[in-house]
C-alpha cells in the first residue's frame, strides 16, 4: 500500500481516531510476530485467536498504530494511536477496497472448485515474463487473504492475480465485489464442500458469481468441456472464451506425453501463432486445462507465444499438489494437500498415466466436507481405482473400509484398509521396492503427508539419497 495517514484510513473503514491522526503508516499487518516499523496492526478476532491480546506486542515491535474493535477499546494501550471500528475483519476489507479502487492495472480473479491455486500460479508465471505482477500467496483466497493481498499493491504493479475461494454459500460474492476483476478464470467445477453447498447446483450457484460480476468490457475464461461451467457462465454478461480438449473450444489442447519432467501438450488456438507444442512442468491432463486458461488470458493481454513458453517453463508444482519426489528409489506423487471426489479421480488418472519402471500404488485417505455424499464418494473412488493399471490400493482413515470394499466388489483384490496413517505406513514400507510409484491423496484433515515423511525417514535410515 502507499503510505497513508491514520485519518485517511479511518475514513476508509468508518473508524474513530484515537491519538495522533496525522501518523503515517506504510503497511498493514495482522500477525504481531511479523510486525515491522511503520506498520498498522489490525487486531483480528477468530474462534481460536484474538489479536487484541497482542496489541502491546505489536506496538513494541514497531507498529505505529493499531485497528481495534470499539468493544475492546480498553485493550489498547493508553498512549497508542488507534482506529476504533465496529468489526476489525470488516475494517480490513474496507482498507483493502481503498487500495483496489486506486489501482489502475488489470485484475484477474481465479475461482472454481479445483485447481484455483495452480491456475493462479501458472497465470502469474506467464504474466510476470512481461509485467510487474502481484499475486495471492499460497491459498490466500478468503476474506482475510484477499484483503491482505490487495494491501500489498504498490505503484510498480501492473497486474493483480487474485485467488477467490469459498466453502459456504454467500462467501464468493463479496470477495468478487471486493476484487472487482476485469478478467475471470473459472477452473473446473465439481463436488467441493458438498456438506455446505448441498449439491452441484449449489456449487454452480456460488461459483457463478465470478462471471455475473465481471464488467461487460471484461472477459471470462472457462472450461468448455465442463457442463457445470456452461451452467455458471449463463449469468455472465462479459464475452466468454472457452478452453478444453473438445473441438468446440476456442483454445483446444491434446496431451501428447507425460514423464517425470511434466506434461507435453499440443495447442490449437484462435490465432495460428499460438498453436503448437508446449511443455508444462506439472503432471496431469487436468493441469493442461489450468494452463490453457492462463494461456488464453495471457494472449488476451498481449503476450507472445515465446512469452507463454518461457512462463510455462518457470512453473513449479506447489507443495503437496501432485508434487513428484523420490526417496530411496521409490517415486512419490504427493497430492496430499486436499481432496474431493473429482480431484481424487483426476489424481488416480495421473498415477495411471505416469510412466514408471516398477508398480503403481494408490494411497488414498479420507475426503472431508462431503456431507451426505461422503460414503458414496469414497465408494466411487474405490471403483475407479479398480479399473486402472494400479498394483495396489491402500485406503486410510475412517472411510477406508468403504473405499476398499468398493474396489474389491469391482474385482480389485489387491486392496488394503487401515484406520491410521501409522499402520498404513508400516505395511507400505514392507510392500514397496525401488522403481515403484506411490500416489498420496487425501483431504487436509487426514494429514497424509505424514506417510510421505515416513518414506523419507526410511530412505534416510537406509542411507539412500532423498
Amino acid at each position: 500500500m502507499k503510505p497513508a495517514t491514520i485519518a485517511e484510513l479511518a475514513r476508509a473503514c468508518s473508524g474513530d481516531c484515537r491519538g495522533d491522526a496525522a501518523t503515517v503508516v506504510e503497511r498493514v499487518c495482522t500477525d504481531s510476530r511479523q510486525v515491522r516499523p511503520g506498520d498498522l496492526f489490525v487486531a483480528l478476532e477468530g474462534p481460536r485467536f484474538d489479536g487484541h491480546s497482542f496489541l502491546t506486542a505489536a506496538l513494541e515491535g514497531g507498529a505505529r498504530a493499531v485497528v481495534a474493535a470499539r468493544s475492546r477499546a480498553q485493550a489498547v494501550p493508553a498512549r497508542a494511536t488507534a482506529i476504533l471500528v465496529d468489526n476489525t475483519r470488516k475494517a480490513l476489507g474496507d482498507l483493502a477496497r481503498r487500495e483496489r479502487q486506486a489501482f489502475q492495472g488489470s485484475v484477474i480473479g481465479v475461482a472454481g472448485s479445483h485447481g484455483k491455486t495452480t491456475t493462479k500460479e501458472i497465470t502469474a508465471a506467464l504474466l510476470r515474463t512481461t509485467h510487474e505482477v502481484l499475486w495471492s500467496e499460497a491459498s490466500f483466497n478468503n476474506d482475510i487473504g484477499v484483503p491482505l493481498t490487495l494491501l500489498k499493491l504498490n505503484p510498480s504493479h501492473q497486474i493483480l492475480v487474485l485467488e477467490l475461494g469459498t466453502n459456504h454459500p454467500g462467501e464468493l460474492e463479496p470477495l468478487v465485489r471486493l476484487a472487482a476483476p476485469q478478467y475471470g478464470l473459472l477452473t473446473a467445477l465439481g463436488r467441493e464442500h458438498l456438506e455446505f453447498f448441498g449439491s452441484l447446483d449449489g456449487v454452480v450457484a456460488e461459483e457463478g458469481w465470478l462471471g455475473e460480476l465481471l464488467p461487460p468490457t471484461g472477459r471470462l475464461f472457462a472450461i468448455g468441456d465442463d457442463p457445470l461451467a456452461q451452467m455458471a457462465i449463463r449469468r455472465c454478461s462479459a464475452p466468454v472464451t472457452l478452453v478444453g480438449f473438445g473441438s468446440h473450444n476456442e483454445w483446444q489442447a491434446e496431451v501428447r506425453r507425460m514423464d517425470d519432467r511434466g506434461t507435453v501438450f499440443a495447442v490449437k488456438a484462435p490465432q495460428q501463432k499460438f498453436s503448437g507444442e508446449y511443455r508444462l512442468p506439472l503432471l496431469g491432463a487436468h493441469q493442461v486445462l489450468n494452463a490453457l486458461l492462463a494461456m488464453a488470458l495471457a494472449a488476451e493481454l498481449g503476450l507472445t507465444p515465446d512469452d507463454l513458453a518461457r512462463g510455462l517453463a518457470s512453473c513449479r508444482p506447489a507443495k503437496m499438489r501432485l508434487e513428484l519426489w523420490e526417496a530411496g528409489g521409490i517415486w512419490v506423487l504427493d497430492d496430499s494437500y486436499n481432496a474431493n471426489a473429482d480431484s481424487m479421480l483426476a489424481a488416480l488418472n495421473t498415477l495411471a498415466s505416469l510412466p514408471c519402471t516398477g508398480r503403481r500404488f494408490a494411497v488414498l485417505g479420507d475426503m472431508a466436507e462431503l456431507g451426505p455424499h461422503t460414503d458414496e464418494a469414497h465408494r466411487e473412488v474405490g471403483r475407479h481405482a479398480a479399473h486402472l493399471p494400479i498394483h495396489a490400493l491402500v485406503a486410510v482413515g475412517e472411510r477406508a473400509q468403504a473405499t476398499a470394499e468398493a474396489a474389491r466388489a469391482a474385482g480389485f483384490s489387491h486392496t488394503f484398509s487401515f484406520k491410521s496413517v501409522e499402520a498404513a505406513a508400516e505395511e507400505l514400507l514392507n510392500l514397496l521396492h525401488p522403481g515403484d510409484l506411490v500416489l498420496l491423496k487425501a483431504s487436509r484433515t487426514a494429514r497424509l503427508e505424514r506417510l510421505g515423511e515416513q518414506l523419507r525417514q526410511a530412505a534416510h535410515r537406509a542411507g539412500t539419497t532423498v
